[in-house]
């Protein structure tokens, strides 16, 4: 797994100039350096997007810290432009976006996936990097997808963790996020999403049963700390059922005692690439 100055030194300098932009703040479980990881992972799944300069590009999920946002405004040029799609997670979305130097690439716009206000196909690509899991059930996924496929030109991409744990810091990673939907719906609280990761068969199915023509898959190791997993116990002691909490405690407890001594690391990526209908 590579630490945070190795996989900096692979970056393009330019793309390292917009990093150092952006300040580095740790908090809780989180290193000083964990954003700047997150965008650095955006960076390596995007190589399989094939971005061209002067693209303009329909970001599905851009969730509150603007990660593949980020990437996605420094690969697009200064020509290029990322309309930056969200339904509610805004979070510091804008003032790191204004921290990158990269804001005038950038039109955040608050809307459902499910429904875009788009009425033909007007991107040169339509992208959902690590959002699929953010939607409340498989049959919404389904729906955006749909839309992605509808407004884009030709072409979608879609890059998401797989369930699959290949060393213990990755199946540390899975044990912790686990949690998350169970805790939810236990909770009545399943609209959150946090959906367990699709694998690579699944999701390859949703793009079809959405209407793709083509589709060109790839299971992708980044190699890189993942540091986001983390779930605190607070959430769980809410739940009322005693039997559900004291299961979702006890498995609470072995994924972070995983978390501590083996460290987390992101599980292998899926990148897709899906062609519309002709």
């Amino acid at each position: 797994m590579k630490n945070y100055d190795e996989a900096l030194r692979v970056l393009d300098p330019m793309f390292t100039k917009i990093l150092e932009r952006i300040p580095k703040e740790g908090f809780d479980r989180l290193p000083p350096e964990w954003l700047h990881l997150q965008i650095l992972e955006r960076f390596a799944v995007l190589e399989y997007a094939e971005i061209r300069e002067g693209s303009n590009i329909l970001e599905i999920g851009c969730g509150p810290h603007a990660m593949a946002t980020i990437a996605l405004a420094a690969l697009v040029g200064e020509n290029g432009r990322v309309v930056a799609v969200d339904l509610g997670r805004w979070g510091n979305f804008w003032e790191i976006v204004k921290q990158s130097d990269l804001s005038s690439r950038v039109i955040p716009l608050q809307e459902d996936a499910r429904k875009l206000p788009f009425p033909f196909s007007c991107f040169d690509l339509v992208t959902c990097i690590h959002g699929v899991r953010s939607f409340d059930s498989r049959e919404s996924v389904v729906e955006a997808v749909k839309e992605m496929l509808r407004v884009t030109k030709e072409r979608i991409f879609i890059a998401e963790s797989s369930p699959i744990a290949k060393n213990k810091a990755q199946e540390a990673h899975l044990e912790m996020y686990n949690l998350r939907r169970p805790t939810f719906l236990s909770l009545g609280l399943g609209k959150l999403g946090d959906l367990h990761y699709f694998t690579p068969e699944e999701l390859r199915n949703i793009v079809m049963e959405a209407g793709a023509s083509k589709i060109d898959m790839k299971i992708v190791d980044v190699d890189m700390p993942h540091h986001l997993a983390y779930f605190p116990l607070e959430e769980i002691k809410k739940i009322r059922d005693k039997v559900v909490r004291d299961s979702l405690e006890e498995r609470w407890t072995k994924a972070l005692e995983m978390l501590d001594k083996y460290g987390e690391e992101h599980p292998p990526v899926i990148v897709l690439n899906a062609w519309v209908r002709k």
